[in-house]
């Protein structure tokens, strides 16, 4: 198995949920964490920290897309009675206060950005490449697992991208620019899941969103830090949680219709 050196100071991606958030400021990235990923990658054994480009917006999104599955399953009738409320009173927040208990585990995705204090191994991804070709792994796929004893301290994670956030007035017109500012950030975790699915290659993906839309990041971001983060948990998207629901509903229903556009399942 070769290995690849990442140099200090290098920047590297890492895709979750919101909910993570606070734990991985307290504790870091432990050192082997389990592939976030649908069916086939769930199944590989944990080694090392899949960190990337693009595909940790494929980590994000499928940690999102399990997450929000499994919270819907939990909750189906009260959360179809939310579905129902917002089609019947479109752009009226819905007075449901069994809400609060549910909206305490909706996660929405995140990508967390590091830069490396200290040079560290890097091995392939084996979804891309074979074990042996490490360097092609980052440089052509820009993925891999990395390899630190202790896993990622906090203190290297500099920011957090995070898709826009809506609320009710937002929703009641679907061509609100702030509802398609977050369509195109779920373009980017579904061009993850195309990089995955369809082994495209990411510097051609990235760089027609670039021409198209100025970045290669989710449109939202913020410092990692203790204020920062009780920051972003004050929005009153995440705050209130009728508003961060409806967030986990906009942000799955696009990922959905974005798939099924590229024929990509989600499971």
């Amino acid at each position: 198995m070769s290995e690849f050196k990442l140099a200090a100071g290098s920047h590297i991606k890492f895709g979750c949920i919101s909910s993570q958030l606070y734990p991985i400021l307290r504790q870091g990235l432990a050192q082997d964490i389990p592939r976030q990923g649908f069916e086939e990658e769930s199944k590989l054994p944990a080694k090392g920290i899949m960190v990337g480009e693009l595909m940790a917006y494929f980590s994000a999104c499928a940690a999102f897309c399990k997450a929000t599955s499994s919270l819907h399953q939990e909750h189906q009738q009260v959360l179809a009675e939310f579905v129902n409320a917002l089609q019947t009173q479109l752009g009226e927040k819905p007075q449901m206060p069994e809400l609060e208990s549910i909206a305490v585990a909706a996660g929405l995705p995140v990508i967390l950005e590091i830069e490396l204090a200290e040079d560290c191994t890097l091995l392939a991804d084996s979804h891309f490449v074979t074990d042996s070709e490490a360097e092609k792994s980052w440089k052509l796929w820009r993925s891999g697992a990395l390899l630190r004893e202790g896993g990622i301290p906090a203190s290297w994670i500099k920011k957090f991208y995070f898709p826009r956030l809506l609320d009710y007035r937002d929703v009641s017109n679907s061509r609100s620019q702030r509802s398609l500012e977050q369509t195109t950030d779920t373009a980017l975790m579904v061009g993850g899941l195309m990089q995955s699915w369809h082994k495209d290659t990411p510097a051609d993906l990235l760089h027609a969103f670039r021409k198209q839309y100025g970045r290669i990041n989710f449109s939202q971001h913020s410092s990692f830090d203790e204020t920062a983060l009780e920051r972003f948990f004050n929005l009153n998207p995440m705050l209130d949680p009728a508003t961060r629901l409806l967030n986990q509903m906009t942000i799955w229903q696009d990922i959905d219709a974005l798939a099924k556009k590229q024929q990509i399942p989600l499971t």
